[in-house]
């Protein structure tokens, strides 16, 4: 993704759903080792996931209520742990939208690997998400600008590039953007400022 580099690690806090066993030994130990964070869940409590920067979790143990959000949604990087690869576990992990898998047992490489790329595709995920409503606002903002000029052109008697002027030159008096101008237009029927005098004196 553009923009984006191979993120740091350090000081992240990462929370390891995952039995007490020698998996679960090597790998928090590896993570101390590369500066992170272990966060001990407390049975019994519920997780606050405000505190959890990434998660690593049993994927062949893990089921629909292991995530206090919707399939597909998650809040933080998710790095599946599978002992037995298997397609149902692989597919449920997958709606998941894991960023990345370690196989286990754990060993001395892959750790550092799968850190890297969960952040940086949890990171292009979320640009990708804000350049999809970006544009998607943008669309919105042009038909209420279109409809505002159609409008206006039939309340005016003016063409399509006049009637676009004037809305922008109302804009601009009012310090507002072309959008927030157009949709009062549309709501409420009139303009403002210098347009309305324009109007009123096309009207005589």
């Amino acid at each position: 993704m553009k923009g984006l580099r191979l993120p740091n690690v350090r000081d992240h806090r990462v929370l390891i759903l995952h039995k007490r066993d020698h998996d679960y030994t090597v790998l928090s130990e590896q993570l101390v080792r590369l500066g992170l964070n272990i966060i001990e869940p407390t049975e019994g409590h519920v997780i606050d996931w405000s505190t959890v920067d990434m998660c690593f979790f049993d994927a062949n143990q893990a089921h629909k209520n292991t995530f206090p959000w919707a399939d597909g949604d998650p809040l933080v990087p998710l790095i599946a742990m599978f002992s037995a690869e298997t397609p149902e576990r692989i597919h449920w992990s997958l709606t998941q939208r894991v960023c990345a898998f370690l196989v286990k047992p754990v060993r001395s490489s892959g750790t550092f690997l799968a850190l890297q790329q969960a952040l940086y595709e949890f990171a292009a995920r979320r640009q990708s998400h804000a350049q999809i409503c970006a544009l998607q606002e943008r669309v919105r903002a042009r038909r209420v600008v279109l409809k505002a000029v159609v409008k206006l052109m039939e309340v005016a008697n003016i063409d399509d590039d006049e009637a676009y002027e004037q809305l922008m030159q109302s804009s601009m008096a009012n310090q507002v953007s072309m959008e927030e101008m157009c949709l009062h237009f549309l709501q409420s029927g009139c303009l403002k400022s210098s347009l309305d005098r324009v109007l009123s004196q096309r009207r005589r």
